[in-house]
């Protein structure tokens, strides 16, 4: 189970959870022009060549922007389908009987691709997402058999995007955010700071820097002295 980052959709779980979702919520989406999961793409050093390409051109960018994020939350805003979906993944939370699934981060998940599109998300929704986050495993470091959920940069990007959520603006994942308080760069006011050793982990200010090292610590290895993909 690869792990290339810390965040959300920064592993093969969180994509396998997305076309997890997409099979299990399958009636209501299988005629869809775009699938829940055209909103995250693939990003680690392994992902074909020619995806990374084009990921990377103005092309993609406006096509996912201007066409595929608007068209999915047309989509999931239309007939209250977003609370049909909740309601689908709620309902299948306490099932516990696959040791490579985590239901109730699978409902993070859905969470995750309702704000990355800007659908709306009606209250009792939202605070439900707030009460499933403490309940989720978040480990600091990898675990082959259990990696799962959460890694704590991930746990603090979903919280803040709970906390700057807006029904029609959408929250892109993939943007860089502060490991320690998830905020991007439209609540910091800047970019995030790089981690000058690792020149991976990001930061608003020190405070969070600091914040964070006692955890980030052995994890902060130069580029050219990594061994492994595994974080």
């Amino acid at each position: 189970m690869r792990r290339w980052g810390w965040r959300l959709f920064e592993c093969n779980q969180d994509l396998d959870a997305v076309l997890t979702l997409t099979r299990d919520l399958g009636d209501y989406i299988d005629s869809w022009k775009h699938s829940l999961s055209a909103m995250v793409h693939q990003t680690d050093m392994l992902a074909p060549l020619e995806s990374i390409a084009m990921y990377n051109t103005e092309e993609y960018a406006d096509r996912l922007a201007n066409d595929i994020i608007p068209y999915i939350r047309q989509k999931l805003d239309t007939d209250n389908l977003g609370e049909k979906l909740f309601a689908a993944s709620r309902a299948k939370e306490n099932e516990s009987d696959d040791m490579f699934r985590e239901p109730k981060y699978q409902t993070i998940i859905l969470g995750a691709l309702m704000m990355r599109c800007g659908a709306r998300i009606n209250a009792a929704d939202l605070q439900h997402l707030r009460d499933l986050v403490p309940q989720v495993v978040c480990s600091p470091h990898w675990t082959p058999f259990g990696d799962l959920s959460f890694r704590t940069p991930g746990k603090a990007q979903f919280l803040a995007a709970l906390d700057h959520y807006e029904p029609g603006v959408p929250r892109n994942f993939q943007e860089p955010s502060c490991f320690t308080c998830g905020r991007i760069k439209a609540e910091i006011g800047h970019k995030p700071l790089k981690c000058k050793r690792c020149k991976v982990a990001t930061y608003c200010d020190t405070d969070c820097q600091n914040e964070q090292w006692t955890e980030h610590r052995s994890s902060c290895v130069p580029p050219h002295q990594r061994r492994v993909l595994h974080v």
